[in-house]
């Protein structure tokens, strides 16, 4: 069998659809299946530092502008090379010349369209609804994200798999001098604080953080910072101005964009993780903190229950006051600390690339003997 994988998001920063196809990627090379993989990437761009296996290579492809590469350029390499089976994630090109799996993280753009600029919506809209007519299976992060494909979308639940993401090998513990080390030197920052990673952006709810925040420094003698570590997205500029009107000042950090290699000793440093986001199609930062050894507080909606399960403290998301609670609890009680440390480690040995990577190349096999 011969895979073919759009490995664009490859040839970038880090980004969640980057972050899966590295996983998985590094997944199906311990798998050790005699199959052969093609990752197409995008000419005009670098290659990735990837080490690849015998049975997989690379190949660029050059088109004038990004549309022309996925409606022309992929599907005519496709078929040139005789490819069994194609894996793409959201986005499945027209005239495709084999059976495409694809991907689908959330759509959260369906449940929250305030979020999203409306071109970016109407584009994810007419994905998915494309996907469901055109591809030969779905494959969503979740429990929870296949269920919102096939009630919002109606697609044939036989044809959708939920698959979990994993979490990296650099997401471990570690000692707590190398983590300090490593965020004072390239990040200028100080123990003790609270942490909460991704792109700065509504559905991340980041203000009833701030607010919840607001609540404990005024309520408790708290020495914490909060660092808030992402770039900035769609219409979210006004967050420092949120954070000068709360009287947080200083006590706020925003790091923006920090490399991937860093994040484990970022969370490592951390005394607490918080992520209050109102919408997941999985959620990988607060497994990522689990990984770590850091205990978690997460919303309690969408795919996050599945994700941390009872290994973290789950609030309403759009409650300040739960959010300023649950970290007042984490921060001055250390049995609870303790047992979050453990709860936590132990939830996120249960989500590996190489148990989604055998499930993936499950669905490929599938599809393929379906078509036969």
């Amino acid at each position: 069998m011969l895979i073919g994988i759009d490995g664009r998001t490859l040839q970038g920063r880090f980004t969640g659809d980057s972050t899966y196809w590295r996983g998985l990627i590094g997944g199906l090379t311990r798998l050790g299946v005699d199959d052969r993989f093609i990752i197409y990437l995008d000419g005009s761009r670098g290659k990735p530092e990837i080490d690849l296996p015998e049975n997989m290579s690379f190949r660029a492809l050059n088109a004038p502008w990004g549309r022309l590469w996925s409606a022309w350029s992929f599907p005519c390499a496709l078929r040139k090379d005789k490819v069994d089976v194609a894996h793409v994630q959201y986005n499945i090109p027209p005239n495709m010349p084999c059976p495409t799996v694809t991907t689908i993280h959330d759509i959260s753009f369906k449940r929250y369209p305030e979020f999203f600029k409306p071109k970016d919506r109407m584009l994810l809209d007419r994905s998915v609804r494309f996907a469901k007519e055109n591809a030969a299976h779905i494959i969503a992060v979740s429990q929870f994200t296949k269920q919102e494909i096939v009630a919002l979308y109606g697609a044939n639940a036989d044809r959708v798999s939920a698959i979990y993401e994993g979490v990296d090998d650099q997401f471990c513990t570690m000692p707590q001098p190398e983590a300090l080390d490593i965020i004072s030197e390239r990040h200028h920052l100080q123990v003790p604080y609270i942490l909460t990673v991704g792109v700065i952006q509504p559905r991340k709810n980041y203000p009833r953080l701030l607010e919840g925040f607001a609540q404990l420094k005024a309520s408790r003698q708290c020495p914490h910072k909060l660092v808030i570590v992402g770039k900035y997205g769609w219409k979210e500029s006004s967050l420092e101005s949120r954070v000068k009107d709360l009287g947080l000042g200083d006590e706020v950090v925003l790091t923006g964009f920090v490399p991937y290699e860093d994040l484990p000793a970022l969370y490592n440093a951390a005394d607490v993780f918080v992520y209050p986001s109102v919408y997941e199609g999985f959620g990988l930062p607060p497994l990522e903190a689990m990984a770590c050894g850091t205990p978690v507080i997460t919303g309690n909606q969408a795919s996050l229950p599945e994700v941390v399960g009872d290994a973290g403290l789950m609030v309403d998301p759009f409650d300040a006051d739960a959010f300023a609670h649950a970290m007042e609890r984490l921060i001055f009680d250390r049995l609870l600390r303790a047992e979050m440390f453990a709860l936590g480690l132990n939830q996120a040995t249960k989500f590996s690339w190489d148990d989604t990577a055998e499930q993936t190349h499950a669905v490929y096999r599938g599809v393929l003997n379906s078509k036969q």
